[in-house]
């Protein structure tokens, strides 16, 4: 589906700093990025008013046009904006690991270096190209004993690493032939299976209950509400003195609160 400029405009105007037009564009790392940061910490967002029409231009471009671009051209030109934006990333990621994963065991050797290479990684792939991410995680790795225990150690693990994603940048392969499914049809994808599961799994919970209060599977409200009275008060602690009575009645009890979720009206607050 082609793409539209005035689209991507409104998207960037109602919900851009949470990366709705690059969600709309087909861009999945900068949408994810654009989530973690709100925008690029909003320098990001004010820039895409300038750089829409040349995302909308690549993102109209075939799967046979962008592989005649990456085959002109071996690496892409170094870009000063993207290598700051990993340094930024970077640092930023290793920062709040600082911040809330400091206790965990080999913090300093193994979490930190991983978090601020994650991050870098995160910029290097946004638009067309990408980079090496085991090379950029080795250069953090072997980066991070250095400034050990040291506040300010996000800082050089981030130069370290984006020197490495940016001497390790390519484009991206492009989609095979008949394999040009947009990030929009992933997400749909992705978001139809988890519905599914989760019907499935609510389905299942609605049988179990069925079967508890042994009802059909067409009951209305008022035979459901009339089985779980007989049902509770057959089972109640107090007038059964079996030892099964009390998991019984819970259990009779959560049945019918499965139950009731077909029929309860939704309210919005």
């Amino acid at each position: 589906m082609v793409k539209s400029v005035m689209v991507a405009y409104a998207l960037w105007a109602v919900g851009g700093l949470f990366g709705l037009h690059h969600f709309y564009l087909g861009r999945d790392s900068q949408t994810l990025l654009w989530i973690l940061t709100l925008g690029g910490f909003g320098i990001g967002w004010i820039r895409d008013l300038i750089c829409i029409p040349t995302y909308v231009t690549e993102a109209n471009q075939d799967a046979e046009t962008k592989k005649r671009k990456a085959s002109n051209m071996l690496h892409p030109p170094v870009n000063p904006v993207r290598f700051a934006g990993q340094v930024c990333v970077g640092v930023y990621f290793g920062t709040v690991a600082l911040i809330g994963l400091s206790s965990l065991r080999f913090f300093d050797l193994i979490v930190l270096p991983l978090c601020v290479a994650a991050g870098v990684h995160l910029v290097s792939t946004v638009g067309q190209q990408t980079s090496h991410l085991p090379k950029t995680l080795i250069a953090s790795l072997i980066t991070s004993p250095i400034f050990y225990g040291s506040t300010l150690s996000p800082l050089p693990i981030s130069l370290a690493a984006s020197v490495t994603a940016t001497q390790h940048r390519k484009y991206k392969k492009p989609p095979a032939a008949g394999n040009t499914q947009e990030l929009g049809g992933y997400y749909e994808e992705a978001w139809t299976k988890m519905l599914e599961i989760l019907l499935k799994d609510y389905n299942e919970q609605e049988k179990e209950a069925l079967k508890v209060l042994s009802l059909g599977g067409q009951a209305s409200l008022e035979e459901i509400t009339r089985g779980y009275r007989e049902l509770a008060k057959t089972w109640h602690p107090d007038h059964n003195p079996s030892k099964d009575s009390e998991a019984m009645f819970v259990k009779i009890h959560e049945a019918y609160e499965v139950l009731l979720r077909r029929h309860r009206p939704r309210r919005f607050t």
